[in-house]
């Protein structure tokens, strides 16, 4: 991703709020403080383990991103609308072909399920009823001799949701009971709550088949499991332009006001987009600022209830923090910077712990992955 460049002036007047752990450092949108109170994680064949640095991370072989060892997705959890129990967590992180992360406050668990995350990758994880929900897919085009049957969990399960009371994966909606084969792999959906947009695509003798489709069930989405029948769900075939406005990227001046506060100090010029999580705890939205730039960084940011930030991080590593019960950012300052091939990616807020993503890119491949924790009360006054 190239560099944009943002004026002295959009974070001047940011800074007045950070603590004295920092030094400047450059970072695409200008000379931002470096936080320094922070922990390196890398992923290993276990788990994960504390590293010094990620350039000094055990080198991995590089695989595409589908088959990596990565945080695919990661966010915080979005309590129960109907005021359930508190569960020991308040943010996770999917750890594609390993299992979940699970934090609290500075506390890291991980969990395992060799037969939900070994043979799919996992994605999009969504809040239901303050639990962690996520979907499981294949790809066709790395994974070309793979016989869906032999599946250690022959049910072939779409949607995975993690109890943090048990410990437990429950799969919740199998690939039959959308009505789909062993060849169809679902490429992406869109959750709104109530009604699931789902892509799927399959191999024939002309190419690739896509399909479009709408479903939502009939009751409540943890009551769901693989038994059911399709009678329990309403199905509507749907058109493929149909299913991009459901998920295609919006204008700014669309978000939200918290993400619109939490960026305003960046100027119109300049162009970004940036995937974000809600007090709804759907599927992510993303939202673009076009600019007169001509070219766009990405983002990563959402809300945190439970810990009362929200916070948009950028893959270079600039970072905004705002306390939900404020009306200006409280602090922007830039994570570590990271070697040359490697960026930042998902984060989530569990307490005062900020927690992000980073990997080894190259193209399509990814090599070394793994997270880093900040500890905020040692950023923010």
């Amino acid at each position: 991703m190239k560099k944009i460049l943002l004026v002295s002036a959009a974070f001047t007047i940011l800074f007045g709020s950070c603590a004295k752990n920092r030094e400047i450092n450059s970072s695409h949108f200008g000379e931002f403080e470096t936080v320094k109170s922070h922990t390196w994680y890398a992923f290993n064949e276990t788990g994960f383990e504390k590293i010094d640095l990620p350039q000094n991370a055990k080198a991995v072989v590089e695989r595409p991103w589908t088959e990596s060892v990565r945080i695919s997705s990661a966010g915080s959890v979005i309590p129960s609308k109907d005021g359930g129990p508190k569960g020991p967590y308040d943010a996770y992180a999917l750890v594609n072909k390993r299992g979940l992360l699970a934090f609290a406050n500075d506390r890291i668990d991980f969990y395992r399920d060799d037969s939900i995350f070994m043979n799919d990758t996992v994605d999009s994880m969504v809040f239901s009823g303050g639990m962690p929900v996520f979907y499981l897919f294949r790809s066709t085009f790395f994974n070309e001799n793979l016989d869906a049957r032999s599946s250690l969990h022959q049910s072939r399960p779409f949607l995975v949701e993690f109890n943090p009371s048990s410990k437990v994966f429950y799969p919740l909606v199998s690939y039959g009971n959308l009505k789909l084969g062993d060849e169809d792999q679902i490429s992406g959906f869109f959750w709104n709550g109530n009604t699931w947009a789902c892509a799927s695509k399959k191999m024939s003798g002309a190419g690739v088949e896509f399909s479009f489709f709408d479903w939502q069930p009939l009751v409540a989405l943890a009551d769901l499991n693989p038994a059911m029948g399709q009678e329990t769900f309403l199905f509507n075939s749907i058109s493929e332009d149909d299913y991009k406005k459901k998920n295609m990227p919006k204008l700014l001046d669309a978000a939200p006001d918290e993400l619109k506060k939490l960026l305003s100090s960046i100027p119109d010029e300049y162009a970004f987009y940036v995937s974000w999580r809600d007090f709804s705890g759907t599927s992510p939205i993303s939202y673009c600022q076009m600019g007169a730039t001509a070219f766009m960084l990405n983002a990563h940011g959402g809300v945190s209830p439970d810990s009362g930030y929200s916070v948009a991080v950028f893959s270079d590593g600039t970072t905004y923090v705002k306390r939900l019960c404020e009306d200006k950012v409280c602090c922007a300052f830039r994570l570590p910077l990271l070697p040359s091939g490697f960026t930042y990616g998902e984060e989530a807020v569990s307490g005062n712990t900020l927690y992000v993503a980073w990997e080894e890119s190259s193209f399509f491949k990814t090599g070394r992955a793994g997270f880093i924790a900040v500890d905020l009360k040692a950023v923010i006054n």
